[in-house]
């Protein structure tokens, strides 16, 4: 078993504060609230929720309204919707959708991944589909299902990591051949929807954000979208610090974008938080999660172009694991349930 290095005692005290040891930390008056962007700001929890049950979905949600979160974003899994061409499973995307809806939730539908069948043998299910096509012939199906509840899609995530589009190195042409053949699906069936690109990663080098979304124009993309997105993570130094330039990057993506004409199209944060995992490595201790987490918001209501932005995520997998980053990214519980500072931050006022 993990032996944390130090525990939080949150309690609630004439609203709500937390003592971490002895250092008190006030979360914002109600008198305050949170500064967000005018469009909202909401939670996504990525691969998770596929796998949850309901009780633990309305509970997280439970938590999520406890906040001024106004979205949900959603992940949109064509790997597990259509494992064979034809037959769709939808179950796990009805229920998410169905309990956002009942939490008041606006969701942000995320297109992404790709059925078995629609990409090479033995690749990744991150891989891009061979036949564009079948990518917005799969996009067509999911907003003729949702179309009544569900008006705002993001065309994959992070395909300017590797990771995310089957380990390709230099993946904006594959890219940009899926948003070409989604975008006008989608179109045809919701012309009045909002379809955005894929939130671009911070990258050290290569590919940057402004980089490739200026490959992406140079892909012939104008025209194939509605507003562009970024994932502008600060931690571990904060936003002061924009480590990685995590926040710059997403200023210079504006700049691209202005000198393509698009001036007039809005930037949305579908990405932003910080990992409470040893902070040693590259984790922040609670308290300071909820900085990073206020201040980007705060910073983003400042931004005339900015979108709704999205807290990833709501809860650690295995907040056990304090040397894993990616299961330590829940902003308002642990994984056993327990409020974490920034739930406190966030509270609704």
């Amino acid at each position: 078993m993990w032996n944390r290095a130090h525990a939080y005692l949150i309690r609630v005290v004439l609203g709500i504060a937390v003592v971490t040891g002895s250092v008190f930390y006030a979360p914002p008056s109600a008198a305050a609230g949170v500064a967000a962007p005018a469009e909202g700001y909401g939670f996504g929890d990525g691969w998770s929720m596929e796998y949850m049950n309901s009780d633990d979905l309305n509970r997280e949600l439970d938590a999520v309204s406890a906040t001024g979160a106004t979205w949900l974003r959603v992940l949109v899994d064509w790997n597990k919707i259509e494992p064979i061409k034809g037959e769709y499973d939808w179950g796990y995307l009805d229920g998410i959708v169905s309990a956002a809806g009942a939490h008041n939730l606006k969701v942000l539908g995320v297109i992404t991944y790709t059925a078995p069948w629609a990409r090479p043998p033995d690749t990744y299910y991150t891989f891009p589909a061979v036949n564009p096509a079948d990518y917005g012939d799969f996009a067509t199906a999911v907003v003729q299902r949702y179309a009544d509840r569900v008006s705002h899609w993001e065309l994959w995530n992070e395909p300017n990591l590797p990771v995310f589009v089957g380990w390709l190195p230099h993946a904006a042409p594959q890219y940009a051949d899926l948003v070409k053949a989604a975008y006008p699906a989608i179109k045809a069936v919701q012309p009045g929807s909002t379809v955005i690109l894929a939130g671009l990663c911070r990258q050290p080098a290569s590919e940057t954000p402004p980089e490739f979304l200026q490959l992406l124009y140079d892909q012939g993309l104008q025209g194939f979208f509605d507003a562009a997105a970024a994932h502008p993570y600060v931690f571990p130094g904060g936003l002061a610090a924009d480590t990685r330039s995590g926040w710059s990057d997403m200023i210079k993506m504006r700049d691209i974008m202005v000198a393509h004409g698009d001036g007039d199209k809005k930037i949305w944060l579908t990405e932003l938080g910080a990992p409470t995992s040893d902070p040693a490595g590259v984790g922040v201790s609670q308290e300071e999660q909820a900085k990073q987490i206020t201040e980007v918001l705060a910073a983003a209501a400042k931004l005339p172009f900015s979108g709704p932005a999205f807290i990833y995520s709501i809860r650690d997998t295995d907040t056990s694991s304090w040397d894993n980053k990616e299961r330590n990214m829940g902003a308002l519980l642990t994984s056993d349930w327990q409020p974490k500072v920034a739930a406190a931050a966030l509270a609704r006022q």
